[in-house]
């Protein structure tokens, strides 16, 4: 998407259902994509520490 069409989303988001909504929504998404990367490092950890106790 290019930066000017992003912009209009972002403002067409904005007036349509406030700020806070929007900031909100944007701060969850990035905390899933934070949580999915955990959720996998912990998995791999969790492999890990197995292999060691064989």
């Amino acid at each position: 998407m290019a930066d000017g069409a992003m912009e209009q989303t972002i403002l067409t988001a904005i007036s349509a259902v406030g700020f806070p909504i929007v900031v909100t929504f944007y701060l969850l998404t990035r905390f899933q994509r934070s949580m999915d990367k955990f959720t996998e490092q912990i998995g791999e950890l969790v492999k890990e520490l197995q292999m060691q106790r064989r």
